[in-house]
Parts: C-alpha cells; sequence; structure tokens
C-alpha cells in the first residue's frame, strides 16, 4: 500500500509497512539516534503552526569540555537546566542531543520567553545558566552559543537537517556515543510547553501516482537546490531516488520540507493523470 503525507511545512511518501506497529524497546534500552527517532521530530517540526508561535525565541547550543560519566548524569544536566530557564519564565522548548567526534554530548535547543524580556540578558542568561548546571564537567564560556530566533520555521528546517542526517553522520552514530552510554542513551530530543500543531494528510494511492508524485517530488528539490547554489545538495537532489538494488528502488520514498499548497498541487497533479482513485486515510 503506497501512503503520501501532506504535513504544514513537508510531505511523505512510502510504502506502508507490513508491521505498522511494532512493540518499540524500552527507553533506558535506547541506543542514540535511530530511524524511528528522526522521523518522529521530523514529523513533529513539519506540524507546528509556526506563525502562531506566541513569545521570543533563541536558539541555543551548549557544550561540554569533558563526557558525563553516564546517560544518566547527561539526563539530570538537561533537566536541570531546562528547570531554570522554567523560573526565567520558558513558555516552550525543543532540544535534541548530539555527539562530537570525541565522544561528548552537546545541546540544541529552541526556547522562547514572553517578549518583555531583554533578549540580550535573555542570551547571557541561557548561557550562564548552562555553565553552571554543567560546571563538574568544564564548559568553556566561548563554546556556547545563543542567538535571537528570527525565523521560527528556519530554525524547524536546520534542527531537522541536523536530525535528518540519519545514524551514519558522525553527530548521530552510534560509533560516537561513550561506551557507558550504549543501549542507555534514553531520549534524543524532546519538546516542552504549548505547541500549536496541525495532524498530517494522509493519502492512499496507485502506484502510478506514487512513482509520479516521487518524481515531482525529486524535481522540486533539485530546482530548490539550484536555486542556493550550493553543488553538494544539487548532486544529493539528483541522486535521492537512485538506488542500485530494484527491489528496493520501488519502495524508495521521500521526504521533503516544502509548503503544504505546494505539495498538494504535485499531489493532485500526479493523481489527474491516474485511471485510479485517491482515498484519504481516516485519522
Amino acid at each position: 500500500m503506497r501512503i503520501i503525507s501532506l504535513s504544514l511545512h513537508g510531505c511523505k511518501a512510502g510504502t506502508a509497512p507490513t508491521n505498522p506497529n511494532p512493540t518499540p524497546p524500552p527507553r533506558g534500552l535506547v541506543g542514540g539516534w535511530s530511524t524511528g527517532s528522526t522521523r518522529r521530530n521530523i514529523d513533529f517540526l513539519r506540524s507546528v503552526e509556526y506563525s502562531e508561535l506566541s513569545g521570543m525565541g533563541i536558539c541555543f547550543t551548549g557544550t561540554l569540555k569533558h563526557c558525563p560519566p553516564t546517560s544518566k548524569h547527561w539526563h539530570k544536566l538537561r533537566d536541570q537546566y531546562i528547570k531554570r530557564l522554567a523560573r526565567m519564565g520558558l513558555i516552550r522548548s525543543h532540544w535534541v542531543t548530539e555527539w562530537q567526534r570525541r565522544g561528548v554530548p552537546h545541546l540544541h535547543g529552541m526556547f522562547f520567553f514572553p517578549v518583555g524580556m531583554c533578549n540580550i540578558e535573555a542570551r547571557q542568561l541561557l548561557v550562564s545558566h548552562w555553565i553552571a548546571v554543567a560546571a563538574d564537567y568544564e564548559p568553556l564560556p566561548h563554546s556556547q552559543h545563543a542567538i535571537m530566533m528570527h525565523d521560527a520555521l528556519g530554525w524547524a528546517q536546520y534542527s531537522a537537517k541536523h536530525a535528518s542526517r540519519g545514524v551514519g553522520h558522525y553527530q548521530r552514530s552510534p560509533e560516537n556515543v561513550p561506551p557507558e552510554w550504549l543501549l542507555k542513551t534514553g531520549r534524543v530530543w524532546g519538546k516542552t510547553g504549548d505547541w500549536p500543531t496541525r495532524d498530517p494528510m494522509k493519502f492512499q494511492v496507485a502506484d502510478d501516482v506514487y512513482y509520479r508524485f516521487r518524481r515531482m517530488a525529486r524535481s522540486w528539490r533539485i530546482s530548490d537546490a539550484r536555486s542556493s547554489d550550493n553543488r553538494f545538495r544539487i548532486k544529493t537532489a539528483r541522486s535521492c531516488l537512485t538506488v542500485n538494488n530494484r527491489a528496493l528502488s520501488n519502495v524508495r520514498g521521500v521526504s521533503e520540507w516544502l509548503p503544504m499548497d505546494t505539495a498538494t498541487a504535485l499531489l493532485f497533479w500526479a493523481a489527474s493523470l491516474s485511471e485510479h482513485t485517491v482515498a484519504i486515510e481516516q485519522q
């Protein structure tokens, strides 16, 4: 069964799994980023009504010089940090954990505070609170970054781009997870507060509609990459559907950031050229 899913800020097209509800492993046994955690993070970010977000947004990256001995120490550090931000008036947050090549975790996050706050003071407090809660691991002041968020959707795309690198990227690779953390990393992304979201629309389509939509999505991606004049993006866009194994090629899906009206137009055009009907999957 081919499914095309349209979210506020993206689309997915793929083949429905034979076991749609597999039993997830216990959270304590999570060993870092996986295909599932990556997908859930991106799905959430694509579902947010960014125009309805209230407050002043700040993007933050917190780093450490030394690695916490266990994932429990890292989780405690992160929870204490968010509690400090809550006392500052934190409205909502979204965070992800990544690892450096030397096996030390760092935190990426977007945090929203009341508009009346002084943005310079708020940024300074984000850094100082991080240095305070992470003091045991010697965070360097000049290695912490806090900047004002002028485009929440842009930051979400940037954050999702990190997550969509997959487990093969060094910041996602299990090889860079500390040995003491293996199978015990716990959650690698999370959120707090109220996030206005909209559920995606899902459509069951025939094979010809599915393949046509995939090609259209690839063409859109190539065009978008060309507009950035980034050779690497153009190269990866052109090969996004390329698979040497024909069996894998038949089920190769697409997942792109693009406005819902654009994705809807692509689906409408793909379906208009087919003799088959398109069914809406009930949520």
